[in-house]
């Protein structure tokens, strides 16, 4: 289910994303720098933030992973993973810097795994969903694509056993203060209602930094839609226009199906969401 205005996802207590613009953006006419890839059909999220001299940057790799898992097929070991990422790395041009933060989940005979590779200051947190209990995270660095040589490689998680859920999250998260992380996660469909809830708290908006989040369950594996997803990496004047133009809300800001709104890419456009077609990505 999608909501171009809210610009969230979310498959009830599966899987939950959500993109949030800057304050300075939306005042500035920058473009959100923050970019989501939701690839339904092949297991992988990934979360990329970039600046506001280049907004696209993060699109422009998220869009180049997309495409390359779409051509030669999701990776299945570190091994691949690794090479995909290289490849990916590598087509980014040197001044368009940005993180990269991506989980691959797999169903093995050992159960469930998540693969995950982490550049830059985004995150990638997992964490028992019942408890809150960090299992893992990843730690912030300076290797951004477009930037440095190669990407950090990658490590596999198993997520056998307790309850998991996984957050990726872009740095803005931090302007939320603390936060608990199941409240993220537990459950995660609701990722964007509690960050809105945040913002919103008091009498008046925080300033805040551009925030992207997805949290998902390792449950997704069993309820592939087939869609691409990918949210943000907007161009300069695109938030503004998001966040003033009339009537926006009354045809937007309803909650329907992916089939539902491809119908509408001039809706989907000015929110800076992009549905790639099955077999057509």
């Amino acid at each position: 289910m999608l909501n171009p205005f809210r610009r969230s996802f979310m498959l009830p207590g599966k899987l939950g994303a959500c993109l949030v613009t800057g304050t300075e953006k939306i005042r500035c006419g920058y473009g959100n720098g923050d970019c989501l890839l939701l690839d339904l059909r092949h297991g992988i999220f990934a979360v990329a933030d970039t600046s506001e001299r280049f907004p696209q940057a993060s699109r422009l790799l998220l869009e180049g992973l997309a495409a390359t898992v779409c051509q030669k097929g999701p990776p299945e070991d570190e091994n691949e993973f690794n090479s995909l990422l290289s490849q990916v790395w590598s087509n980014q041009q040197f001044i368009h810097k940005t993180t990269l933060s991506c989980v691959v989940l797999l169903e093995n005979g050992a159960g469930p795994t998540a693969m995950v590779s982490n550049n830059g200051d985004s995150s990638v947190t997992i964490l028992a969903s019942d408890s809150g209990a960090v299992r893992y995270r990843t730690v912030a660095d300076m290797n951004f694509a477009g930037r440095s040589t190669r990407p950090n490689p990658a490590v596999t998680h198993s997520l056998k056993g307790t309850p998991t859920a996984i957050v990726l999250a872009t740095d803005g998260i931090t302007d939320l203060g603390k936060i608990p992380l199941n409240g993220l996660s537990d459950p995660p469909h609701r990722i964007g209602d509690r960050i809105a809830g945040r913002l919103h708290r008091g009498k008046a908006r925080r300033e805040i930094d551009d925030i992207g989040a997805v949290a998902l369950t390792p449950d997704i594996m069993n309820d592939a839609t087939g869609d691409i997803i990918i949210m943000g990496g907007t161009l300069p004047g695109v938030e503004t226009t998001f966040a003033q133009r009339n009537g926006w809300r009354t045809a937007a800001d309803r909650w329907a199906t992916t089939m539902a709104w491809k119908p509408y890419p001039e809706l989907l456009a000015m929110a800076g969401i992009q549905i790639r077609q099955p077999g057509r990505c």
